[in-house]
Parts: structure tokens; C-alpha cells; sequence
């Protein structure tokens, strides 16, 4: 963790990223069955819905800590990926947003059928 990590209050998975821990996730199921289990993990972390948008796939969440954007996109019939963009509410985050997305994804790979990370480069 280098010393940017300290103040960085927004974290976003993408398919390039250089932390690991932050690429987009794959998954071997409809793009409904996704969506589904990303309300069940929304309502797992005492999160309230705010705004959900079908043109850009995307559901946008609050808790208590923290603000998330689920993206959800289906790239087959049987496929999805799911990209998250946190955003904690702290003064000195000390990579907490990080640490958030780690336990979101963990979430969804027990609820999903895990096919990989960062599958398209």
C-alpha cells in the first residue's frame, strides 16, 4: 500500500487494472441472475437502493460507510461482468475501499458461478 492509498477515497474496478484485487469479475450466469444477486448483497450490507439504471446497467447504492456503483453487463447469453466503483466517506481511508470491493466480489463469487478475472483485455 503506497502512501496515496492513505487519502484515496474512490476505488473502481476496470479489466486493465494494475491491482489485482480491483479487475472486473466474470460469471457464468444470466445477466437477471446477476442483477439478483447483486440486490441480495446490497441488502447483506444494510445498503438502500438509490437509483437503477437499465440503459447504462448500472445500480447505485448507499450505506453507511460508503457509496457503490454496480455495473452489470451481459456479454453472452450465459456471461456477465460485474465492475464496482466504491466511495468511502472517511477522512484518511487507509485503502478502506479496497478492502470493501474485496468482500462485495467475495459475496458474489458464493452466489454466482466464478468464471475468472480480467478475462478481456
Amino acid at each position: 500500500m503506497g502512501f496515496k492509498d492513505l487519502f484515496n477515497n474512490d476505488y473502481e474496478t476496470s479489466d486493465n487494472s494494475p491491482i489485482e484485487e480491483l479487475r472486473t469479475r466474470y460469471y457464468r450466469n444470466r445477466y437477471e441472475e446477476s442483477v439478483e444477486a447483486v440486490k441480495k448483497m446490497i441488502e447483506s450490507e444494510k445498503g438502500t437502493i438509490k437509483a437503477e439504471n437499465e440503459t447504462y446497467m448500472e445500480i447505485y447504492f448507499e450505506t453507511v460507510n460508503y457509496t457503490c456503483t454496480a455495473t452489470v453487463i451481459g456479454i453472452r447469453p450465459m456471461e456477465t461482468a460485474i465492475d464496482l466503483k466504491v466511495t468511502t466517506y472517511k477522512l484518511i481511508p487507509n485503502g478502506k475501499g479496497k478492502k470493501i470491493i474485496q468482500r462485495l466480489y467475495k459475496y458474489l463469487d458464493g452466489e454466482l458461478s466464478f468464471k475468472g478475472v480480467s478475462l478481456y483485455k
